[in-house]
């Protein structure tokens, strides 16, 4: 894997790991509560709002009429079990190479615990050339893919290839993009059984040093956002990452989402031991 990903240590990690699956039904937007056993696997379980290339069949119209939205009906066999993991592959999350191996080394993970722990590991990236990848190719089709894209996630969500329903979705990003949080932590939360935003954050992300002719610059576009790093710019600067913080765990709450905040500079292992420890359920021998 490029960008010095340590595949090894996710061998050595992933064995003595599990993904914490929920454990409860959850609640669909209409008011349907989810069977907590699956039955025969035609029975239906949950409903969710439509999201293009679903299957117009399974539209139910009186719901539809009930809330003016497209609602589809849900089976138990189309969210478990199953997992999904989303990687932003802009040049942002490349800003560094450190960053760049931690978001990609945090992405195999769950990817790699998931299929031991018998699910369907789904892998989307975001690049330039969105693409969209499942079960034993996952590790493969993370280590070929480019962090090049120039949007940020909100908007590479509508180039990409569409989230499906499932048990647990993993989303990897610096979530660093002017967007309206709350409405794109919800709509990551569509169809999933429970959320995971793993924000893989480098210390100049954290806290910009500055320096003889520093500047902020936009990782996609590569325009300069600021004249020189000053004290003030600095101090801005950390108001507004202390701002945007405070709204991506608000929107997390409010879409019963974990986020979970990776600095880059730490070892997988430490993240596992620490921030990553959501996640999963047991640490084995991690």
């Amino acid at each position: 894997m490029s960008a010095g990903a340590d595949e090894s240590e996710v061998a050595r990690l992933a064995p003595g790991l599990t993904l914490a699956l929920p454990r409860v039904p959850h609640r669909g937007r209409v008011g349907e509560v989810r069977a907590s056993s699956a039955g025969a696997s035609l029975e239906l379980h949950d409903f969710r709002t439509y999201q293009p290339g679903d299957d117009l069949r399974q539209v139910d119209w009186n719901a539809v009429a009930r809330t003016g939205e497209m609602i589809l009906r849900v089976r138990q066999d189309e969210v478990s079990p199953r997992v999904e993991v989303l990687v932003d592959a802009s040049r942002s999350v490349a800003l560094s190479p450190t960053k760049e191996a931690r978001a990609r080394e945090v992405a195999l993970l769950a990817v790699e615990v998931g299929a031991l722990q018998g699910l369907t590991p789904t892998l989307l990236t975001s690049g330039a050339r969105p693409e969209r990848a499942q079960g034993a190719v996952c590790r493969s089709a993370l280590r070929a893919s480019a962090f090049d894209a120039r949007d940020d996630l909100a908007a590479a969500l509508g180039r990409m290839p569409p989230l499906r329903p499932c048990g647990l979705r993993v989303v990897v990003s610096d979530f660093l993009f002017e967007a309206d949080l709350a409405g794109l932590v919800a709509r990551l939360s569509r169809g999933a059984s429970a959320l995971f935003l793993a924000q893989v954050l480098d210390a100049e992300d954290l806290e910009p040093s500055g320096g003889e002719g520093a500047r902020l610059v936009d990782a996609e576009s590569g325009a300069a956002l600021e004249e020189l790093l000053t004290e003030d710019v600095l101090a801005a600067y950390a108001r507004r990452f202390a701002e945007h913080q405070r709204a991506l765990r608000t929107a997390a709450v409010r879409a019963r989402a974990t986020l979970m905040t990776l600095p880059a500079a730490e070892s997988l292992r430490a993240l596992v031991r620490g921030p990553l420890r959501p996640l999963f359920l047991a640490g084995g021998g991690a």
